[in-house]
């Protein structure tokens, strides 16, 4: 293949020569219009590689005229030789180490070649084990791993580490960083294990530590760590108050963070020296977990003849809505506790909510959450159903616009760390014990999310159309895709789809049919006008 000559190169009497232009500005500071100088080369393509390595430093060359044209100094007589020599003979080094590079490899590759790494391995171990490699520490150590237990982080040192690579992922990535509260869970129950069995070397952790771990685990109540009869009190003390056990089930579901630590630590075991997870296995009972399941009818009815509905009188709009809300939406209990009044929206003539995580006011309070998804098919738009029509949503939605409140629900603070949720997640359990819904886990707020879609299913609406609605990411392509997010004309009638008993839906009466009083008290002027 020929090479092109540089614009700088130039051959005379079979010789190539170095040409460059001073530019007409700095000419009288380098005393000279032109550098000119043979390359002492009579190789066609060795003469270029060394005109490529001057042309190269061009710029370098340039600026150092400049700065002495700006402070009015003349360039010295061999400045060019300088550089030239000075170019040329760095050209020569790196040409010699690439050299040398490629003979070191190629050395290399002869040796793997004529001793196998197994074989050679070997013979450092055996060097190793009769004391023949004494004095060289960090070819012992790699020969060493898993590292001695004694040489290993302390348990507490892992967590430290492990809770502050939750800060290295960015914000907007697809691993967000978890919030304040899912932080001190982490932290809570990974550290449970150092109350338990002590600060233990990682290096010291097997199977039959964190046998004994779970063992003590599952003798424990539940929620010590949130009981106050609990707190300040060392494992032998609780266990001495003889209270029943927690289930196996929970027992092993707090072994699954530690896990999740330690299969962290994997990804760099040579940076923690071990090569095993003995938490794997106990964190994995999810064949005895209690299944959610749907509302049935009955308990529906039963939800909707909660003293509050029968008596029409309600002590919050969230204790009024929220249920009514969860039946037609399938939204979560978060996502509508979060609601702004900003997000009811009408989209192609359409009235929708507007799940997002889009602030409604500039700031929020120091301590406070923001509004979050849980995933990014989270951010949706679901169209209002006709029933929460009927019964009034929208007209208190204007009310609360006619006030200038940037909240659906403006009882629900957003200060706490916890957010607006965990209000309502109180008041949800306390209302639903009322009624004779006592199953743990069972039935819970999201029972209401998996009857909208079960209702869906039964009606024959697609996967592909009810995923959109609910936030789940489509399992088709097209609707991963080609479904445009802000389609309301095509969902409307997937949540029209959703129908009730008359029998229940006889129960849910109108915004303007009920009062609103403080609890304990007298009646809160909140009354919506029929319009």
């Amino acid at each position: 293949m020929s090479i092109r000559v540089p614009s700088h190169l130039y051959r005379r009497s079979g010789t190539f020569y170095f040409r460059y232009i001073v530019p007409r500005h700095l000419q009288a500071t380098a005393g000279r219009a032109e550098v000119r100088f043979s390359l002492g080369n009579e190789q066609r393509r060795a003469a270029i590689i060394t005109a490529l390595t001057l042309i190269a430093d061009l710029p370098r060359l340039v600026g150092s005229l400049q700065r002495m044209a700006e402070n009015d100094q003349i360039a010295p007589p061999d400045f060019f030789k300088k550089w030239q020599v000075e170019i040329i003979k760095n050209a020569g080094l790196r040409a010699e180490i690439a050299i040398l590079k490629e003979t070191i490899q190629e050395q290399e590759f002869q040796l793997a070649g004529m001793v196998p790494r197994s074989q050679a391995k070997g013979v450092a171990v055996q060097a190793h084990m009769q004391g023949q490699l004494k004095g060289k520490k960090e070819l012992e150590a790699a020969l060493v791993f898993p590292w001695p237990a004694e040489r290993t982080a302390l348990f507490s040192e892992l967590l430290a580490a492990y809770l502050k690579s939750f800060t290295y992922r960015p914000k907007g990535g697809v691993r967000k960083p978890p919030g304040a509260k899912t932080l001190e869970g982490y932290r809570v129950d990974i550290e449970f294990f150092v109350k338990v069995m002590g600060d233990m070397r990682i290096g010291s952790i097997d199977r039959e530590v964190t046998g004994q771990y779970f063992s003590v685990l599952s003798q424990l109540p539940p929620n010590i760590s949130r009981l106050a009869k609990y707190r300040g009190l060392s494992i032998p003390e609780v266990l001495g108050l003889g209270d029943p056990p927690q289930s196996e089930y929970n027992a092993s579901k707090k072994l699954e963070r530690p896990s999740g630590m330690f299969k962290w630590a994997l990804l760099e075991k040579r940076k923690w020296g071990i090569d095993s997870n003995s938490f794997v296995g106990f964190g994995q009972a999810g064949d005895n977990a209690t299944k959610r399941r749907p509302f049935t009818h009955y308990e529906l009815r039963a939800l909707l003849m909660h003293p509050s509905y029968v008596t029409r009188t309600f002590t919050s709009a969230y204790s009024f809505w929220l249920i009514l809300l969860a039946i037609f939406t399938g939204a979560r209990l978060g996502e509508l506790c979060q609601l702004d009044v900003k997000d009811f929206v009408t989209v192609e003539g359409i009235e929708c909510v507007d799940i997002n995580d889009i602030e409604a006011t500039e700031a929020v309070e120091d301590g406070g959450r923001k509004k979050r998804v849980k995933t990014r098919s989270a951010k949706r738009l679901v169209p209002i159903h006709q029933e929460l029509i009927r019964l009034g949503l929208l007209r208190y939605v204007q009310t609360l616009r006619e006030r200038n409140q940037a909240h659906l629900f403006p009882e629900l603070s957003r200060t706490r760390r916890d957010g607006p949720a965990q209000a309502a997640s109180n008041w949800f359990q306390r209302f639903r014990a009322r009624v004779g819904i006592i199953t743990k886990q069972e039935t819970v707020f999201h029972s209401f999310r998996h009857g909208f879609i079960t209702n869906l299913l039964d009606a024959d609406v697609t996967p592909h159309m009810v995923a959109p609605i609910v936030g789940h990411e489509g399992e088709l392509i097209t609707g991963k895709i080609y479904w445009n997010t802000k389609d309301a004309t095509k969902r409307a009638p997937t949540v029209a789809a959703f129908v009730l008993p008359k029998e229940v839906l006889a129960l849910m009466p109108s915004i303007e049919d009920i009062k609103f009083v403080a609890p304990g008290g007298p009646k809160v002027a909140q009354r919506v006008e029929r319009r």
